[in-house]
């Protein structure tokens, strides 16, 4: 009868041990998780920013703008159907 009690005690000992040390690692995970999450969605609105501005600076009126300020007045501006393909 004592050896099924230490027995039983040691087991819900164990068992307790064990609970707390899985809990405090799942604790852990989570945290880290919540973190990750957090830098994708600053990520994820960084890239929408950068979506936006490169849509906004190429577009062909910000274009000519920026070609206007930048580059020299000999500038010639050529349309699509100008260009010659090697392979045509």
């Amino acid at each position: 009868m004592p050896k099924k009690i230490i027995i039983m005690c040691s087991l819900i000992i164990f068992g307790t041990i064990f609970i707390s040390f899985i809990k405090n690692k799942t604790k852990e995970i989570e945290k880290q998780i919540l973190i990750l999450n957090k830098e994708n969605e600053e990520l994820i609105i960084k890239l929408k920013n950068e979506k936006l501005e490169n849509d906004y600076l190429s577009s062909p009126e910000i274009i000519k703008e920026l070609a206007k300020k930048f580059l020299p007045k000999d500038y010639v501006e050529m349309n699509k159907s100008q260009f010659k393909y090697l392979n045509d």
